[in-house]
């Protein structure tokens, strides 16, 4: 213990002794404490210097925010492509007219003129189960064939046909509806024998083969 507090009181004085000699020599050599007390500037300079920078640069950092750390301009929320006015961003070529697709159309003018080209054969006598002995010669024949078939039906409604032997006597007999000779040849006899007071009658030709008119008929009551 005693040789502790010698030691210490041996190391205190050393230091004492060596202040006392510092502070001498500065005193005999003011440029020497001007040379000592830059060298304890400069030691000390650098660790200041280092903590004022890096407080500014936490200062700094906090400031930032999220954006000017990425150096995304996107505000928060609007999506990628959208244009800062609102609307949405516009791409190249949009606004330029695109062709109209055309879609191919089968073309039907050959098939209608072959259609038309190709005649529908005519029917025959036969096809009605008609002969030459049905055939009329004369409008006076018309006339009574006409009263026989729709006495047939006794008045009722009916629907029935004749041949003209060609076209000329056809022609007679729609004139006969056109001047209505036709109720004086058979008509009126008829509507008296069967007490028809009204009665609906419409007739309709056909052309068949050999020159032959085919005549329709139809009767309602």
């Amino acid at each position: 213990m005693k040789k502790a507090i010698k030691i210490l009181f041996g190391v205190l004085g050393a230091l004492g002794f060596g202040l006392v000699g510092l502070i001498l020599a500065c005193h005999f050599k003011p440029g020497l404490s001007d040379a000592i007390a830059e060298k304890i500037y400069k030691n000390r300079k650098p660790a200041a210097e280092e903590s004022t920078l890096s407080e500014e640069e936490d200062a700094e950092l906090d400031s930032l925010s999220l954006s000017d750390l990425t150096g995304s301009d996107e505000e928060d929320g609007e999506e990628p492509g959208d244009r800062q006015d609102g609307g949405p961003e516009e791409m190249p070529g949009a606004d330029e007219p695109q062709p109209a697709e055309t879609a191919d159309v089968p073309d039907d003018t050959n098939a209608g003129e072959e259609a038309a080209a190709t005649p529908v054969p005519l029917k025959t006598l036969e096809d009605y189960g008609l002969t030459q002995e049905n055939v009329l010669n004369s409008l006076q024949d018309y006339f009574d064939d006409c009263y026989k078939q729709l006495s047939a039906a006794k008045g009722q409604d009916t629907s029935f046909y004749n041949v003209m032997r060609d076209s000329m006597l056809a022609q007679k007999v729609l004139q006969s509806y056109d001047d209505e000779s036709y109720r004086n040849g058979f008509m009126n006899k008829f509507m008296d024998d069967y007490k028809v007071d009204t009665c609906g009658w419409s007739i309709d030709q056909e052309e068949l083969q050999g020159g032959y008119i085919l005549i329709k008929h139809s009767f309602t009551r």
